[in-house]
């Protein structure tokens, strides 16, 4: 096979699944302020974007065994934290949408950055893997949007809250060993 087309599924399908959690806060936010949780899914993919750019122009820098550990042991302790915030708050208030959505999408983010440097390392095909990573999680957001409307917002609080214990426990127990 190419390695151009490796690169893109590499990146498209792990950031996919990134999308599809993503669009849990996005429409969690968007129950509480649809304008504010908008704008936070809106700034949040922005950010996203800027922060994949980053990490491709500064990878030399950031290739070591201390900061995966510190990035790691961040994020794992980020999702945790969001997680218990879900738990404890009742999310969201119109306060709070635009957050809520900023940082859902923000930490998912980070993950869909990690997937496409590691594409792109693999195959040595940025482009396509900056292509396949965000091409990836942008059409489940988009498409998501769509669909979640059906579901009640106590069972997508739920299911939000779920997947942040599991992926930042993953995220937190690897940093950790």
């Amino acid at each position: 096979m190419d390695s151009s087309f490796m690169a893109f599924i590499f990146s498209f399908f792990p950031c996919s699944f990134e999308g599809f959690e993503m669009s849990f806060f996005s429409y969690i936010a968007s129950k509480g302020d649809k304008r504010a949780g908008n704008v936070g899914t809106l700034v949040g993919v922005i950010v996203v974007i800027g922060m994949i750019y980053l990490t491709l122009t500064f990878l030399p820098i950031l290739v070591s065994d201390t900061t995966e550990y510190f990035i790691k042991i961040t994020l794992g302790s980020i999702l945790l934290a969001m997680g218990t915030a879900f738990i404890v708050m009742d999310y969201p208030r119109p306060k709070t949408a635009f957050l809520v959505a900023l940082l859902g999408i923000i930490a998912e983010g980070v993950e869909v950055d990690i997937f496409t440097v590691s594409s792109w390392v693999m195959t040595g095909d940025e482009d396509v893997a900056l292509l396949g990573g965000i091409v990836g999680f942008t059409w489940v957001l988009l498409i998501s949007r769509l669909v979640y409307f059906k579901f009640s917002e106590k069972n997508m609080k739920k299911i939000a809250t779920i997947l942040l214990y599991i992926v930042g426990f993953i995220v937190l127990t690897s940093g950790i060993v």
